[in-house]
């Protein structure tokens, strides 16, 4: 053994590390969408204003103030965003490359995003970030005092939670190349979709609009001498931007009708898992209800890929499908990656029938290709036909990888 080596390994080693950075300059901008206010129902548009520099999505968010409405003398309510947050104002979504290329058009990315986050993040996440997301607002009061008709409610969003597009695999940063120019559209929900009234009320909003928006963006400047080569590479061989996209199957579901079927038509390289969640029909059009609820109801349900059944066995049994939930998002296995999902919250509050369609989970592109031949079926047979008319909601979550050069870009799915 090596005298240097003996150091290492005793913590004697003071050498001094040579500096590797390339960074000259990191600092938070705004960019601003092209109208500062909206209301319910209308299109944000922003066209990405980055010019040369890089963007840390994991340092940079998305900045609404929102504002709910009411008749002049309704001062009697109170509520919050329910089991979502405020990022349930993003019904629809959509991602361009300057050269007219879409990296994404998702539809219901509130009910998704909700989804998501509930199961990937830990209370720890909820307690600090979610609070400024808008998590959680009157039912454990962590973030404060319900919204009200006085109130305006700042929401700032973690750029990685209002897509994944944000959130690339490699945790990379966005380069020029694809944010200069972008174009980001957003749809607005519904006020039903968004809010939730405390408890029931004779008055309540009638509306909300948007007093500002904008995106805060971490913006990094690199030496000259790496932006040449990184734009070198782009020029020779195209930039690969690995990210995680869904797609939405969404069907309605009759009263008294205990059988659902459910075919997703997407074809896809490396799909990553599957996601269905019901929610009462009632309930996402009602401010007295939770529109962002989905509860587990239930039943024998699996999933067809081809002629491969998953997960292999019918799930019969509310624990099992709780497990099959942990898998899908891998806190079943890695017992470090923390969830908010307890077995009480998965049976009435965020409900799922979720697998995962990785081969592994510790590889790099593991996933299983879904096409025309190998189309994805879902089945479920509830133990109880439901009293209400349902809306039952199925997300494919697969893997695109965006290839851009100096000025064009396409994805492949």
């Amino acid at each position: 053994m090596s005298d240097a080596q003996i150091q290492f390994i005793n913590n004697l080693s003071y050498k001094l590390p040579q500096p590797s950075s390339v960074v000259t300059s990191r600092i938070l901008k705004r960019m601003y969408f092209q109208n500062r206010g909206y209301k319910e129902g209308q299109t944000a548009v922003i066209q990405f204003s980055s010019g040369t520099e890089y963007i840390d999505c994991k340092n940079s968010s998305l900045v609404v103030k929102l504002k709910f409405n009411s008749a002049q003398d309704a001062t009697d309510w109170a509520g919050g965003f329910g089991t979502g947050s405020a990022g349930n104002i993003i019904k629809n979504l959509r991602l361009y490359h300057r050269s007219g290329t879409s990296y994404c058009n998702v539809q219901r990315s509130n009910l998704y995003r909700k989804t998501i986050d509930r199961y990937t993040e830990s209370d720890d996440w909820f307690r600090t970030i979610g609070v400024t997301m808008g998590y959680d607002i009157f039912s454990n009061q962590i973030s404060g005092p319900p919204i009200n008709e006085a109130s305006t409610f700042v929401a700032v969003i973690p750029l990685d939670h209002v897509h994944d597009f944000f959130n690339p695999e490699g945790g990379v940063m966005l380069p020029p190349n694809m944010a200069a120019g972008m174009r980001m559209e957003i749809d607005f929900a519904s006020l039903a979709e968004v809010f939730h009234l405390d408890q029931a009320s004779t008055d309540a909003p009638t509306d909300y609009e948007i007093d500002d928006i904008y995106i805060d963006a971490m913006s990094v400047s690199l030496m000259d001498s790496a932006s040449a080569s990184v734009n070198t590479n782009a020029s020779t061989k195209a930039l690969s931007y690995v990210y995680r996209d869904f797609y939405t199957s969404q069907n309605s579901q009759s009263a008294l009708n205990s059988v659902i079927n459910i075919d997703v038509n997407k074809s896809v390289a490396f799909c990553d898992s599957a996601i269905t969640v019901i929610q009462k029909q009632a309930d996402v059009s009602n401010l007295d209800t939770d529109g962002m609820l989905t509860t587990y109801s239930p039943g024998l349900w699996e999933y067809q890929l081809g002629s491969v059944h998953y997960p292999n066995q019918k799930v019969d049994l509310n624990e099992l499908a709780y497990k099959n939930a942990l898998i899908a998002f891998d806190k079943y296995k890695m017992k470090d990656k923390k969830t908010a999902v307890t077995f009480a919250d998965f049976l009435e509050r965020t409900g799922s029938y979720s697998i995962s369609l990785e081969n592994d989970t510790s590889l790099a592109l593991s996933q299983n290709p879904v096409n025309a031949s190998r189309s994805l079926h879902y089945q479920c047979t509830l133990d109880t036909p439901p009293p209400d008319a349902l809306i039952v909601t199925v997300f494919m979550s697969y893997l695109s990888a965006a290839r851009t050069t100096l000025l064009n870009s396409r994805v492949d799915i």
